[in-house]
């Protein structure tokens, strides 16, 4: 019974997250605002709507895109920095990123420890028009830091008294590139993950050369194609067997791993258990 109970409330927290940041999207519509989050374990990216796991407004992919360099100081400086000073004052932060836009930074804490980073700013959605009158986009201070208390207020009293386990090495880190087709190919493979998803395909979806790519990807990302599709597909059966109750065959299957004894072998070698126990095991 314990065990059970344990499961039901990391579920709690996973249909929390999936409600939030739905709601997320219709404030940023009320507001005119965008929504980007930045995890310590990234497999909680898929728990959220994909337009808020990376940052798309056209003056700042504009701005980040040449040189790729750029983009890289950005995802650093989002990711790495802003978790660096949220661990010292939990809380929330105005800061101004390297495409000159101020944006709101807005710890995300569960168990009173810091797990993730909502970014909030005129980075991610909103209209285009602003870059054919050569305009900045901006928002103000005092809004937001009144977006910001309301965040807080509202993160807190979701995710704080939430559990999550700690783990040693999350099994999808934070994949910093200075190539945005990299990021790009990575983001489409997230997306597409359950398919039986070719380096072909994906190359194809970024511009490049098969042979290309996966030098490309490995390189920038220090992961291969293969290895980084199978710890995507790991973490879609982790959900699946955190939240269904189909059996292991039919969660391998669905998670497009296909067989159970692969995903047996794919379960010890990212997370050093079974499918089974993995299931079962105590939050």
């Amino acid at each position: 019974m314990l065990k059970k109970w344990k499961i039901m409330l990391k579920h709690d927290f996973f249909e929390k997250l999936r409600t939030f940041s739905e709601e997320l999207s219709s404030l940023g519509n009320f507001v005119g605002t965008g929504f980007v989050w930045h995890f310590a374990d990234n497999d909680l990216l898929m728990n959220v709507l994909p337009e808020q796991t990376q940052h798309s407004h056209p003056y700042c992919r504009m701005i980040k895109g040449n040189p790729y360099r750029k983009l890289n100081q950005c995802i650093r400086f989002h990711h790495f920095e802003s978790f660096r000073k949220l661990e010292q004052n939990s809380g929330f932060r105005i800061e101004e990123c390297h495409a000159g836009c101020k944006i709101l930074a807005v710890s995300m804490v569960v168990s009173c420890r810091l797990k993730g980073v909502l970014f909030a700013g005129p980075f991610a959605g909103g209209s285009s028009s602003l870059l054919s009158r050569g305009e900045l986009p901006l928002m103000t201070d005092t809004r937001l830091a009144e977006l910001g208390n309301y965040l807080k207020r509202r993160m807190d009293n979701l995710f704080n008294r939430e559990r999550l386990p700690e783990t040693e090495r999350p099994l999808l880190p934070q994949i910093v590139s200075n190539d945005r087709r990299i990021l790009w190919a990575a983001h489409y493979m997230r997306s597409h993950c359950r398919e039986p998803l070719t380096a072909e395909e994906t190359a194809n979806t970024c511009g490049l050369s098969v042979s290309r790519f996966l030098h490309l990807f490995r390189s920038e990302t220090g992961y291969s194609f293969s290895d980084w599709l199978q710890r995507l597909r790991v973490a879609a059966a982790c959900r699946l067997l955190e939240e269904t109750p189909y059996k292991l065959a039919e969660i391998a299957e669905i998670s497009g791993i296909h067989d159970q004894s692969r995903m047996t072998h794919l379960f010890r070698r990212y997370l050093n258990t079974t499918p089974g126990k993995w299931r079962h095991k105590e939050l």
